[in-house]
């Protein structure tokens, strides 16, 4: 047992150890906001969209595509948003307050945070994980889209569905995955140079990432609508995971596909969620307010996921 738990944490805290240290060379006035932008931009058009094309385009993707998994992911994370309304109904008085507290519930930090935690405990990010970002992303960005114009319904935010559309098929990590499965399909290789290059971009993508998440992290964010940020939290780390998981399980999906699910679900709210709340209309503050009080909460949540799964031989 004790070797588990040192397990887990040895996965598990790293993440925010790096998290920890954007914030305490924010607060020290050593990582200024003109290096955040431009960490962001790489890690966003550059860096993670090459791990990405890595991941996918040096694998099978025929033997590597899952749909039964695939269409799980879709499928809860719809779900998810159903009933994370119903939810919402206990929990929210201000009906200004719904589409934030639903949108910061459902999108989690997949990519970034997700990815970090998969690469700690398996070696790698896997194709399989990347073909679910092709279909998950573009999934939360419509279901935001609808819970906010649904919930707002007298903001101008209508034309949001057009724009939405147009990031689907613009997000470079689509494209990335994209080009991924046809390099895949015609056996596409970089020459050795190119190829030494994209690597040093795949590693430098992770912990550049989650150095400026710590960057951007607002202590003072934590205390705004305490209540319905901490049962966001709840739900978003411990009920929905764990609902998820043993749905994975009643489907038959393997330990590999199980663990993916866990951190789909599991894992901390995305930033974007509280930059597209704030741009469509919804409550910006409740929103910040979830973001970081699901980061800060999941370094227990997802030792405690990583301990439970090391015991059952998950993982």
């Amino acid at each position: 047992m004790l070797a588990n738990f040192i397990f887990s944490l040895s996965v598990a805290l790293p993440i925010f150890l790096i998290m920890l240290s954007g914030f305490i060379l924010k607060r020290k006035n050593i990582i200024k906001q003109d290096f955040i932008n431009a960490a962001n931009f790489i890690v966003f058009y550059i860096a993670l969209p090459l791990k990405l094309f890595n991941s996918v385009s040096q694998s099978s993707v025929a033997d590597n595509f899952n749909l039964k998994f695939i269409s799980f992911a879709i499928i809860g994370t719809t779900l998810s948003v159903i009933i994370i309304y119903i939810y919402s109904k206990f929990i929210v008085k201000e009906e200004s307050k719904v589409g934030a507290f639903i949108h910061g519930t459902f999108r989690g930090n997949f990519v970034y945070v997700g990815f970090s935690l998969l690469e700690n405990v398996t070696g790698a990010v896997g194709p399989l994980a990347s073909l679910v970002v092709a279909f998950v992303v573009p999934i939360y960005n419509v279901l935001a889209v609808l819970v906010l114009v649904l919930s707002n319904p007298d903001n101008k935010s209508k034309n949001q569905f057009k724009n939405s559309l147009k990031n689907i098929v613009t997000n470079p990590f689509i494209i990335a995955i994209a080009l991924g499965i046809i390099a895949s399909l015609v056996e596409f290789r970089f020459p050795t140079l190119l190829q030494n290059t994209a690597n040093y971009f795949d590693v430098l993508a992770t912990p550049l990432a989650l150095l400026t998440i710590g960057a951007t992290f607002k202590v003072d964010k934590l205390f705004v609508d305490i209540r319905p940020a901490v049962a966001a939290t709840i739900f978003k780390l411990i009920i929905n995971p764990a609902a998820a998981v043993l749905a994975a399980f009643a489907f038959g999906l393997g330990n590999q596909e199980i663990f993916l699910i866990y951190i789909l679900f599991g894992v901390p709210t995305s930033i974007s969620s509280a930059i597209i709340t704030a741009a469509m209309g919804g409550d910006e503050n409740l929103a910040a307010s979830i973001v970081m009080m699901t980061t800060l909460g999941s370094v227990f949540s997802l030792t405690l996921f990583v301990f439970i799964f090391r015991a059952m031989g998950i993982v």
